[in-house]
């Protein structure tokens, strides 16, 4: 396996590294749309940026959703070019039609006929190659962050650093220890931001403590022209439809009283279309169980597309115009399906997961019951990895249903020389799939119940780069 060489510098002489002007400016458009939560997959009409340079997000990879959608506020700045104005009319009239020439992809998850088969990454890819970017801060001080645990007074999330692969560079990081730009062969480049709020990290317990008045300042400083989305709870809600219209979904899983779940807006602001809330209701007089995290929305691009699929909602819709969108996919989960309120037996319901779309297959995984903690440690929930296959427009499963979590699950991946792949870890880009490793995410796979049955290239492979990677480092596979 081929390493790329990482230069190590001094963390202090780093942070008095200014960053150049057109650095500073990407850096500020990359921030503004990981805060505001602008996810992405697949190529990107986000203006700044050509189609090749703006790597893919998934909201799954950043801090989970807020329990409720908050009030809007009127006027609230998106970018440097938009402010959407909520009280404005409306221009144009929605359209959810089927594309005749192109309709929608059923997958039926009603049916417990499982079709199985086994999942291979090399009927899909053919080439590996290999990123390790070195954090300038010690480990002890910084790291790029994978699952940590954050805490606040009042709420308690997960944190992921965030992967930017632009035409000249890696931008690298996250809001809690600075963004920083590499070159291609993983040479540390320069600090690009940072933000100033006192925090306690703990990489033995993998675990932030800060004060969410702390962090919220130090984002309005670093931003001090734009809103903080963030700190308004917004995740991956907003995607550019073309440079001169956006989609922002407004739909609350418990804050049911708009009508709406997708609006979308023109350069100044001014509302073009809203799309219709057809979800039923919730019976004020039923008391479920919690249901901000239950069934979890999607936004991300395809081909350039905005696609999106509302909570408790079964179609996935591409958003081919501002008063357009088309369904592409339609989940039946028949009588699995789970009710919003989720004031009934859960033991028989599907819980949505990843969803993961290629140009050539889409990854999807559920669990039928609810996730806690008990009932994973009493084997009760049962997880399902499934894929749709574009080629034969087949439905698959990887296997039967099985009680091994995702971050446990390995994927066959008999690519030569790559590592083997966990799906919880991969982000999907253009023409290929990236995976995440950090030193501990190589370790829990080297102690997988599973790693002996790995080819013996696979396992020496593991333990090699294992050995070679420092805690302050990340190694990123790229498969195409």
């Amino acid at each position: 396996m081929k390493w790329y060489k990482e230069s190590i510098l001094n963390p202090l002489a780093i942070r008095r590294v200014a960053p150049t002007k057109q650095a500073s400016c990407l850096l500020i458009f990359i921030i503004s749309a990981c805060l505001v939560g602008i996810g992405a997959c697949g190529k990107s009409r986000r203006p700044g940026l050509s189609d090749k340079e703006l790597f893919a997000l998934q909201d799954e990879d950043t801090q989970k959703e807020t329990d409720e959608l908050p009030q809007l506020k009127k006027d609230v700045v998106l970018s440097d070019r938009v402010q959407i104005n909520l009280s404005s009319g409306m221009k144009r009239d929605e359209s959810r039609a089927v594309d005749p020439a192109n309709p929608p992809v059923v997958i039926d998850l009603a049916n417990r006929n499982l079709n199985i088969k086994k999942f291979d990454l090399s009927e899909y890819y053919s080439n590996v190659r290999y990123y390790k970017l070195k954090h300038p801060l010690p480990a002890s001080e910084g790291n790029f962050l994978f699952d940590v645990q954050t805490h606040t007074l009042t709420t308690t999330g997960w944190a992921n650093s965030n992967f930017y692969f632009l035409k000249d560079s890696i931008v690298a990081g996250d809001v809690f220890f600075g963004y920083h730009s590499y070159d291609y062969q993983g040479n540390f480049l320069n600090t690009l931001k940072t933000y100033d709020f006192y925090m306690n990290y703990d990489i033995t317990q993998n675990r932030i403590e800060y004060e969410t008045d702390d962090y919220n300042r130090a984002i309005a400083e670093a931003n001090s022209s734009r809103t903080n989305w963030h700190s308004l709870g917004y995740p991956s809600r907003s995607l550019w439809i073309d440079q001169e219209s956006l989609a922002s979904y407004v739909y609350g899983q418990r804050n049911t009283s708009s009508n709406d779940f997708l609006i979308t807006f023109d350069a100044k602001g001014d509302t073009i279309c809203r799309f219709m809330d057809y979800n039923p209701k919730p019976d004020p007089n039923k008391k479920g169980l919690p249901t901000s995290w239950r069934h979890p929305f999607r936004m991300y691009y395809y081909e350039g597309i905005p696609t999106v699929q509302q909570s408790y909602n079964d179609t996935v819709y591409r958003v081919t115009a501002p008063d357009r969108i088309v369904p592409a996919y339609v989940l039946n989960y028949g009588r699995h399906k789970l009710d919003m309120e989720l004031a009934e037996d859960l033991s028989d319901k599907f819980f949505p997961d990843i969803w993961k779309e290629t140009s050539k297959y889409v990854l999807m995984t559920y669990n039928r019951d609810f996730y806690s903690k008990s009932n994973v440690e009493n084997g009760i929930v049962q997880y399902f990895y499934s894929f749709y296959d574009k080629q034969s427009k087949q439905f698959y499963h990887f296997c039967e249903p099985t009680t091994i979590p995702k971050k446990e699950f390995l994927i066959d991946n008999s690519v030569p020389n790559a590592l083997p792949f966990i799906l919880s870890y991969a982000n999907v880009y253009e023409n290929g799939i990236m995976v995440y490793y950090s030193k501990k995410r190589l370790n829990d796979i080297i102690q997988n119940k599973d790693f002996p049955s790995l080819p013996p290239e696979q396992q020496k492979l593991l333990q090699d780069s294992y050995n070679d990677l420092e805690e302050n480092e990340v190694l990123i596979m790229f498969l195409q």
